[in-house]
């Protein structure tokens, strides 16, 4: 964990009442500093203009400031989802944050996790109220998965994850070219894969060390079937119950039902996901859905296969 040794002196002006508060609690032992996520604890993004508003230069992180409109935008924002998660506390269903564009993603990471730390608490369930969701075609996908596994551990909340690969692409790479940074996305399908798995492989360890102490739960949002197959050989080597809810599998309804209802005929968790709403406001959802699980349509052939080969066993069959 990376930890940041603060001097004042060199950054601020000394009538900083906020970053003095921080400072002085944090940072009077310059050796130890703090980390990123004993910083996040106690500091809220509602608080960053008033926190660089009197930094002597621009650095990242007044460039990262969202302004009073934003700040604001995102107080109501957090008042609004709460209303949802409060009736998905009261009702004992989980609810899932679903993730967005890699530029809006640190404002809804941040309404998440506060969320997260009250609905969560582990005084409060016996398993995970709200979900957050990640992308694991962002090259910054296991990092953060563990920042926000650590965090959890630290601040006894019940971590609940949903895992996915990603689902804007091109957009993604043309806005990076247009801004010039450097694409958040992984160079390959490859990479992304193996990312997913090891983002896997990092949430079922968590279950296995934290034992009785937290109920740790993830739905693994894929279609594609060697990820499952891994996912599948984990838990068997680590022991994970398939009864129990901490691994669950999801596909779109209408796409790769031969991987959802294999999983279930062998009594592991699997879900299809049903958009809901109106026709202009899913039909982009679902496509892009399709463009990340492209890779699904070389595999049509084999499912195509299947079907006919599991109706010729019921023709032939009723034939006798």
């Amino acid at each position: 964990m990376r930890k940041y040794v603060c001097s004042r002196q060199h950054f601020i002006d000394e009538d900083n009442a906020l970053l003095e508060k921080y400072v002085d609690h944090f940072c009077h032992d310059a050796v130890n500093g703090m980390d990123y996520i004993t910083w996040c604890q106690h500091f809220m993004p509602s608080e960053l203009p008033s926190l660089v508003s009197k930094c002597r230069d621009t650095g990242s992180l007044a460039l990262a400031c969202p302004s009073d409109i934003e700040t604001k935008e995102m107080s109501r924002l957090l008042v609004r989802v709460e209303s949802l998660v409060q009736e998905a506390a009261a009702l004992n269903v989980r609810i899932f944050i679903d993730a967005e564009q890699y530029y809006m993603q640190p404002a809804i990471d941040s309404i998440a996790l506060q969320l997260q730390e009250k609905y969560n608490s582990l005084s409060s369930f016996d398993h995970p109220i709200v979900f957050n969701t990640y992308q694991t075609y962002l090259t910054n996908a296991k990092e953060k998965l563990q920042f926000d596994i650590e965090r959890s551990t630290r601040m006894r909340y019940h971590f609940g994850a949903k895992l996915v690969r990603g689902a804007y692409l091109e957009g993604e790479r043309s806005r990076a070219l247009l801004h010039n940074y450097s694409s958040p996305i992984h160079n390959t399908i490859e990479d992304t894969h193996s990312c997913f798995d090891e983002c896997v492989q990092k949430i079922m360890m968590h279950h296995v060390s934290v034992g009785n102490t937290q109920s740790p739960e993830v739905v693994l949002a894929t279609h594609n079937q060697k990820s499952i197959e891994l996912a599948l050989q984990a838990m068997k080597d680590l022991k994970i119950n398939k009864h129990e809810n901490t691994i669950r599998f999801a596909q779109l309804l209408g796409m790769s039902d031969n991987l959802t209802f294999a999983l279930a005929k062998q009594r592991y968790k699997s879900y299809k996901y049903i958009p809901y709403g109106e026709v202009s406001e899913v039909l982009p959802y679902l496509l892009r859905r399709l463009e990340e699980n492209s890779s699904l349509f070389g595999n049509v052939s084999k499912e195509i296969n299947s079907i006919l080969r599991e109706l010729q066993r019921r023709f032939i069959g009723s034939l006798y």
